[in-house]
């Protein structure tokens, strides 16, 4: 028996000394998405054939929206997880948003914007939602999550290990 715990605390001790970031960046990541509006600079009247365009900051991949309907609308679909510069083609000429924007993996992003003339666009609103509801699961397969599982483990076989009440090495 104390060769088995011997084995299991050696392979514990292996297991908390691997970096588990390798592991969770190498899961395949979800993809987030970018909706909203793009208005006039009224605020109000929305800007048809519009196109959105966003580069992410670390890869310089670009994405870019379908053009805006008669309601102004633009969606950007499957996006990868990161952060975003954004512009817009309207009509009216080009536009650069100044921020920057984090798209994350599994939530629809929105943000509506209005156009005005010789500046930047103006943001209206702002939001997240994520699409994906977090679950016990998904905490057992972080980092701290595995954590508790080992040390339980751990002492899970520590007290089986007393309990079985091995006889004292001392002679009287």
């Amino acid at each position: 028996m104390r060769k088995i715990l011997a084995i299991v605390l050696a392979g514990t001790f292996i297991l908390l000394t691997i970096p588990v970031r390798e592991f969770v960046s190498a899961a395949p990541k979800g993809n987030g998405s970018l909706v909203g509006h793009i208005f006039n600079e009224d605020m109000r009247t929305p800007v048809p054939n519009a196109i959105v365009k966003l580069r992410n900051v670390t890869t310089q991949k670009e994405y870019e929206s379908e053009p805006t309907g008669p309601e102004g609308t633009y969606v950007i679909p499957a996006i990868e997880e990161g952060r975003y510069v954004m512009g817009v083609l309207g009509p009216g000429g080009s536009y650069n948003f100044h921020y920057s924007i984090l798209i994350k993996a599994d939530a629809m992003a929105k943000l509506s914007l209005a156009m005005k003339p010789g500046g930047a666009p103006v943001m209206l609103q702002q939001g997240i939602d994520a699409k994906k509801k977090t679950t016990i699961v998904d905490f057992f397969k972080s980092p701290a999550g595995i954590l508790t599982i080992i040390t339980a483990v751990e002492i899970t076989l520590f007290a089986v290990a007393l309990s079985e009440g091995e006889a004292s090495p001392i002679i009287d």
